[in-house]
């Protein structure tokens, strides 16, 4: 940058003696033997030589500047929070096509993300919950009813969620998550709840070593408290409710919707009562 600078300030220099009033004829006479074919030498080995140096400021170079930006994107606090906006990239999909290579990788894959989530929360004032790599019955399944069969489009063999004691440690994680992993997609459900008030940050990214993707999920404490509590009852009491009409083929009786309706209620008053402690704080 500095060659660069240098070569304005010669352009900048010539032009003003151009404008100049000669003061005798020895600067005459310099001044006309500067002519077109010399100027145009010099500007276009000067413009190759600036052109260089801008090719040599890599990507790298500039994606590492931008990571330094997004340390100070976020405030730690409700609003720093509404700014994580919802991303999706573009084919997110799996390395592998073949399921049981795929598989295989997975088990890589948890003890990566395991590790790289337990170092993000003992930096960030939060914990790290891991149920291990998803059951094979289970992603199978997922595959052929859910994915149609297929095995790149499955994104939750390995997965951790981590668990925040309050808005600044959660936003926190979410940047040394930016920092150690790429993402490749976010659901910011602190925004936008699902239909029983639970609210999180749902996070896919691609591991750097095994290059899975895998899922991340960040809590607020007291919501991972009721998920895995009383919320967690009232969703099985429901599921059961709408297992038996799916066995019996037929539609939710007065009582079933009513219990159903109640359920859900009670979740979302739990979750709502939960989210308004965070905001006053």
């Amino acid at each position: 940058m500095n060659k660069f600078l240098q070569t304005l300030f010669v352009l900048l220099a010539i032009s003003s003696q151009g404008n100049a009033t000669p003061t005798n004829s020895i600067t005459s006479k310099a001044h006309n033997s500067l002519n077109a074919n010399k100027l145009l030498t010099f500007n276009q080995s000067n413009r190759r030589s600036t052109e260089q140096q801008f090719k040599e400021l890599s990507a790298d170079s500039f994606f590492s500047f931008s990571q330094t930006l997004r340390k100070n994107l976020y405030s730690k606090n409700i609003a720093g929070l509404y700014c994580i906006s919802d991303f999706e990239a573009n084919q997110i999909k799996q390395p592998y096509t073949e399921f049981d290579l795929l598989y295989k990788n997975a088990i890589a894959a948890q003890h990566e993300l395991h590790d790289i989530s337990e170092r993000i929360a003992s930096q960030s004032y939060a914990y790290m919950l891991s149920s291990g790599v998803k059951d094979k019955t289970r992603a199978l399944n997922k595959i052929n009813k859910a994915l149609d069969g297929n095995s790149e489009k499955i994104t939750d063999l390995a997965r951790t969620s981590i668990v925040a004691h309050d808005i600044a440690s959660l936003i926190d994680s979410f940047q040394l998550i930016e920092q150690e992993m790429e993402i490749v997609r976010i659901k910011n459900r602190f925004k936008t709840p699902n239909a029983s008030g639970y609210r999180d940050l749902s996070l896919l990214v691609r591991l750097p070593e095994t290059g899975l993707i895998a899922e991340v999920q960040l809590h607020l404490e007291q919501f991972s408290e009721i998920k895995n509590g009383k919320e967690h009852k009232n969703y099985e009491q429901i599921q059961q409710i709408q297992r038996l009409q799916v066995t019996e083929q037929r539609a939710l009786n007065d009582i079933e919707l009513a219990s159903i309706k109640r359920l859900r209620k009670e979740s979302n008053l739990m979750y709502q009562q939960a989210w308004n402690q965070y905001l006053s704080a």
